[in-house]
């Protein structure tokens, strides 16, 4: 899945790279039925199994017509059955809870297109949320800073590492920087620039309290 996201913005003009999904769910029908078609293609013949069953982690607030468009496209793919799990439990699994436990767990699950918010007790979800605001758009306001501050365009791919890198909710005790290249937007030549910590938190500030904002409402 990475090298098909470098493709984004870098491919010439009679090759078109889609994202089969957006905001945790199908964005593109045909396209999401191929791409799993082919991964579910693979794993049988690496492991000589026949149709497997297929769980699918989707968002706590996810609607019944998005639920069957999911079970529809793992299931024109190749799967023999398909169980939907939301994506807290999956994420709280993953890490090693013992979600079954009488005491309650909070989990934070931030991904590209939503963010989830849970708590789990006795091998359920007690309360969730579900917030269409997480990685991508984050990526998306670094891309737009760097544009209007240092005229300078650069991928999604570069705004997520420099996210990953030096990005920060709040000021750091100690300012991180990173050198990157872009292109200049007035020559059109590749160009580098030195963006700082505090830059980030400024790029994604505005996300950052819409975020908070939707927690507080919901909650």
């Amino acid at each position: 899945m990475k090298k098909q996201k470098k493709c984004y913005g870098r491919t010439p003009e009679e090759i078109k790279a889609v994202r089969p999904l957006k905001d945790g769910v199908i964005a593109d029908f045909t396209a999401t039925r191929l791409l799993l078609k082919n991964l579910i293609e693979k794993i049988s013949s690496r492991y000589n199994i026949g149709k497997p069953r297929v769980v699918v982690g989707v968002p706590s607030g996810i609607t019944e017509v998005e639920e069957r468009a999911v079970e529809e496209s793992v299931m024109h793919a190749g799967a023999k059955e398909v169980y939907l799990m939301e994506e807290p439990m999956a994420a709280a699994i993953g890490a090693g809870l013992d979600v079954a436990e009488p005491s309650g767990n909070i989990i934070v699950d931030i991904g590209g297109g939503t963010t989830e918010v849970a708590v789990i007790s006795l091998g359920g979800i007690v309360i969730s949320n579900s917030i269409r605001i997480a990685g991508d758009e984050l990526d998306e306001d670094i891309v737009n800073y760097i544009k209007k501050k240092h005229n300078t365009a650069i991928g999604e791919t570069t705004a997520e590492e420099i996210k990953k890198e030096i990005g920060c909710a709040i000021p750091l005790m100690t300012e991180k920087t990173v050198e990157l290249r872009g292109r200049d937007l007035g020559s059109g030549l590749p160009k580098n620039i030195i963006i700082g910590s505090s830059e980030v938190q400024e790029a994604m500030e505005e996300s950052i309290r819409r975020y908070s904002r939707c927690n507080k409402s919901n909650s």
